[in-house]
């Protein structure tokens, strides 16, 4: 069992939770559809493209040293097809139901799968007004993730709007949405991972911190304010510095009439989640292309580590999609959030 726990609110993140409650993000038209699934409910618990990550586990033991924890549900065959990797997003729409509601979600399975061997499993959580296809669409996680042999998961707000907190109906419905598919599939427990994007990136962030040592780390996109409380975790964020909806920079310099003027920036907020993880107070900074500048927190505690990919120009997108986001959204092509993001899963097993 994972005991959820109460988030604090400290000054002056609860006056972040409420501004967050205004991100927005324009999505270019994607296809809906996808085959309808059976419902479920379980009881809770707690330029070029740069494709290869600069990133290294930070003060941590070797990630394939730690050994792999299997789910119940290993020796169950799969109940969907597996991901066509010449599609996208390849994943499968299901169904799920939560507290007496019917809740959606897309379920991605790699051709490998093996029944009997545990995989790493992904949890994908899409931004306000968006749902779970475009978000496996826009990040395209659900192909690259089966690519190397990882389950995905993503979770659908209701009417496209994540809960802020860290408990109620959607950290219920996320948690035991998980529950379920680590009942069902052969999941490796210290590898299941969750990213997401702008308010998705901020429900993300929330639930790992209140579901402690449910998720071994955590991804996130255009938001990544640190809760105000949360055990040392590994992260890794990209921002754009012209991001009009939610400010790279404290205050609202770059778009006077944002709502999300504010909150901490970037830097600050990677500053936080370094502290959190005892890693060193300043960062080293290097330089990936002409438009990416990478801050990296070193001396974290074993296991964890802190890393910030600022795209200098970039808007409120993410980072590699070859799909826009919204008007004055540029987004780089030097470097691919969503295989970078898996490669930081891949070096950041949970803590033993």
């Amino acid at each position: 069992m994972h005991p959820q726990r109460q988030p604090k609110w400290p000054e002056p993140w609860a006056a972040i939770a409420a501004s967050l409650a205004a991100l927005v993000i324009t999505l270019a038209a994607c296809s809906s559809g996808g085959d309808t699934g059976g419902t479920g409910s379980a009881a809770p618990s707690t330029t070029e493209r740069t494709t290869t990550s600069t990133t290294t586990t930070i003060d941590s033991a070797d990630p394939a040293s730690v050994p792999t924890d299997p789910s119940d549900g290993c020796g169950t065959e799969p109940d969907v097809e597996p991901v066509d990797l010449d599609a996208t997003p390849g994943d499968v729409e299901r169904r799920f139901v939560s507290e007496g509601t019917e809740r959606t979600y897309r379920l991605a399975v790699p051709s490998d799968y093996d029944p009997d061997v545990a995989a790493p499993l992904v949890m994908n959580l899409h931004g306000s007004g968006s749902n779970a296809l475009q978000a496996s669409t826009y990040g395209d996680v659900p192909r690259a993730a089966a690519a190397r042999g990882m389950l995905t998961v993503a979770a659908e707000a209701i009417g496209g709007q994540w809960e802020l907190a860290g408990v109620g109906a959607d950290a219920t419905f996320l948690l035991r949405l998980l529950d379920d598919v680590e009942s069902r599939y052969c999941v490796d427990l210290n590898r299941v991972h969750i990213v997401g994007m702008s308010l998705g990136a901020w429900k993300a962030a929330v639930t790992g911190c209140v579901a402690e040592g449910r998720f071994a780390s955590l991804s996130l996109v255009t938001v990544e304010v640190f809760p105000g409380s949360c055990e040392p975790m590994a992260i890794v964020a990209f921002h754009g510095t012209a991001d009009r909806v939610v400010p790279y920079a404290e205050g609202d310099e770059v778009n006077p009439d944002s709502t999300n003027g504010g909150l901490p920036g970037a830097q600050t907020n990677a500053a936080a989640w370094a502290v959190s993880g005892g890693c060193e107070d300043e960062p080293q900074i290097s330089r990936i292309g002409d438009d990416v500048e990478l801050r990296r927190f070193d001396g974290c505690e074993l296991g964890v580590g802190v890393e910030l990919y600022s795209i200098e120009g970039g808007g409120h997108t993410w980072p590699g999609s070859d799909i826009s986001l919204g008007p004055e959204s540029m987004t780089t092509q030097t470097i691919d959030a969503t295989e970078l993001t898996l490669d930081w899963f891949e070096a950041h097993p949970r803590r033993t």
